[in-house]
């Protein structure tokens, strides 16, 4: 059964500058990434936490990325935990452009970086995703959950 998101989300990226809402076209938006979403916008758009949380994960230091998927484990991204045990977690993000740090409280809109091409990407786009854990292993036991609407 598929399981909507039970917290209330902002969009991430500011919506005077988003191009597209991609739902569908990712060749890994399947399986466990079904309901992940990429907001198709120019590269180096501030990227804000979507609800208001705790950051649990970090990574900025990656400098490669391109349309191979070879590359995906290269992405930057940033992952937040939220209320009623969902996570949210931002990929594709620029080298060094974390403005946050692990166990770090966050608040909706608050700026946690900017967008860039790094991992396995085609064009400037934030990967965003709403997920819960199913087990013990955060890199395989997850499943995203579905978020309808934003708020902005």
């Amino acid at each position: 059964m598929e399981r909507s998101a039970l917290n209330r989300y902002r969009l991430p990226v500011p919506k005077n500058i988003l191009d597209k809402v991609d739902r569908t076209s990712s060749p890994v938006h399947i399986g466990k990434l079904r309901n992940a979403i990429d907001f198709i916008v120019p590269e180096h758009t501030p990227v804000f936490a979507a609800a208001n949380g705790i950051v649990v994960y970090v990574k900025d230091d990656s400098t490669i990325g391109g349309a191979n998927p070879i590359y995906q484990k290269y992405t930057n991204f940033i992952t937040i935990m939220h209320a009623n045990q969902e996570y949210s977690r931002y990929d594709h993000l620029a080298p060094r452009s974390s403005k946050v740090e692990v166990s770090q409280t966050v608040r909706e809109g608050q700026e946690i970086a900017r967008v860039g091409m790094t991992g396995y990407v085609l064009l400037p786009h934030l990967h965003f995703h709403v997920f819960i854990f199913t087990g013990s292993n955060v890199w395989v036991d997850f499943e995203t959950v579905n978020v309808e609407d934003f708020t902005s």
